[in-house]
């Protein structure tokens, strides 16, 4: 069943939001006061929102947590008239509900240096909901410039196997990304919008369904199916390939110097298809 983050996906943090937000918290960090972060974990935190897809509990980590769902109506307690709100929190009202189900969370730790391995460019993240004894990690793909800003800031602060590689936990990471959006004007941008940006970035620039599955570490491929939605381009060439849509364009060669260029339909030449036509 599809999660109800994964059906509104109408914005989410495009490469050009990515790098204006990257930006801001550079800034930020020259001028916040930093009691626990060190200067480099705000911004290498939005790069790992962005290029891993990993989870905001999977980068820094969480405390054990328990969690009481009801599922009567669809697993969405709000929409159970039994449930009301009481002290920030909602609660059953009927103490012996047959459709009560209370959960443990393990805790996470977050991304430790251990947890690297720079030779293969995979880290190890810990999924959402564990319930076992044993943490199981799944591994994800980094790009080579983020795992350079990785190794610096290891080596800066002198961090050991065991240390975390940023020093914050989900709530003060939350709490950074509402300032963030605050200072870039972005008040839609979420740790979640992150994942879809990163989703769907893949997606546009060629990554099969699989590779695209284990990189998220969705158990459902028809979950991870949700973002082709956003490769149009793709689809539209794949569609043209069996209806045979007809070229926008006519190749012509002028008679005289042999110059190659296009005609579009409406018998102009732009610059680009110059430029295309000298340098193919």
């Amino acid at each position: 069943m599809v999660s109800e983050a994964m059906k509104n996906l109408s914005a989410y943090v495009m490469f050009q939001d990515f790098q204006k937000l990257e930006q801001a918290a550079k800034e930020y960090e020259n001028i916040a006061v930093l009691k626990h972060a060190r200067k480099g974990d705000y911004s290498l935190f939005i790069r790992l929102l962005f290029f891993t897809g990993a989870r905001i509990s999977e980068i820094v980590g969480v405390p054990k947590r328990i969690f009481t769902q009801c599922l009567y109506f669809n697993k969405r307690k709000g929409n159970c008239p039994q449930w009301i709100v009481e002290r920030d929190d909602s609660v059953c009202l009927r103490k012996s509900c047959p459709h009560l189900s209370t959960y443990i969370q393990k805790e996470h730790h977050g991304i430790r240096v251990k947890d690297i391995v720079f030779r293969d460019r995979i880290i190890a993240v810990y999924g959402k909901n564990v319930k076992s004894n044993e943490l199981k990690p799944r591994t994800i793909i980094i790009d080579t410039d983020t795992l350079n800003l990785i190794q610096e800031h290891i080596e800066k602060y002198s961090l050991k196997l065991n240390n975390k590689i940023i020093n914050l936990n989900a709530h003060g990471a939350k709490l950074f990304l509402e300032k963030l959006r605050k200072k870039v004007n972005m008040d839609w941008v979420t740790a979640h919008k992150f994942r879809h940006g990163h989703a769907i970035y893949c997606i546009q620039h060629g990554m099969d369904l699989r590779t695209l599955q284990q990189q998220l570490g969705h158990e459902d491929l028809g979950t991870t199916a949700i973002y082709l939605q956003f490769a149009v381009d793709d689809r539209k060439k794949a569609y043209d390939k069996v209806f045979g849509a007809k070229p926008d364009h006519v190749k012509m060669q002028c008679p005289s110097c042999g110059f190659n260029y296009r005609v579009k339909r409406n018998k102009e030449i732009d610059f680009e298809d110059r430029m295309k036509a000298v340098f193919p």
